[in-house]
């Protein structure tokens, strides 16, 4: 009976270190972690219509924006010259930085000192670059000063800071930009003063 213990307790020891052993060789289970999404804000216009060679079509998201999101005014039919264009500079003049603009996009007081009139150009080279987003933020940037003659706000987080937001930037952010932009209401607000 002894020899049959010590037999079992062998047995029991090799189980134990193939056991060990098995456990080791194996690789620890990889822990992935799913990014929750963040639930989309409401909006009423979808986004994803914008061209991005087809800057009317910005236009077009920007006035029903308008009217879904605060019931008016029609901006389609209250400006009835839109002038939208893209600025082209030699690379040359694009690297030197005097063949125009420095800037992504801009107004003139043709514009925004003429209730009828959008005058809004961009600049190819810089728009090339950005994302769907930031083309989006660009042309609400515009907008704000040539249809509501917004001046530049001091905040990061508004759509008429002067620069165009991050790559990073996500949806929710142009959002809640946009919103407070089109409620008039963001820290700081200016309006461009025009002639008489």
């Amino acid at each position: 009976m002894k020899i049959q213990n010590i037999k079992n307790y062998c047995k029991a020891i090799i189980l134990g270190l193939v056991v060990v052993s098995c456990a080791k060789d194996s690789p620890e289970p990889e822990v992935v972690l799913e990014e929750e999404e963040e639930e989309l804000l409401p909006t009423c216009v979808d986004y994803s219509l914008a061209d991005e060679d087809d800057l009317y079509t910005y236009w077009n998201l920007f006035v029903e924006d308008v009217k879904c999101s605060r019931g008016g005014p029609d901006y389609g039919t209250l400006n009835t010259q839109v002038l939208l264009s893209f600025e082209v500079q030699s690379e040359e003049e694009f690297a030197s930085g005097n063949g125009g603009p420095d800037h992504a996009g801009y107004s003139t007081y043709a514009g925004y000192c003429n209730p009828e009139k959008v005058v809004i150009s961009v600049t190819r080279q810089y728009w090339e670059d950005y994302t769907e987003l930031q083309k989006l933020w660009l042309m609400y940037h515009e907008f704000g000063h040539d249809v509501y003659r917004y001046e530049h706000s001091t905040n990061r987080d508004d759509i008429m800071y002067p620069s165009v937001a991050g790559g990073d930037i996500r949806i929710n952010d142009f959002i809640s930009a946009k919103n407070r932009f089109l409620r008039r209401d963001f820290d700081g607000i200016k309006y461009i003063p025009c002639p008489d």
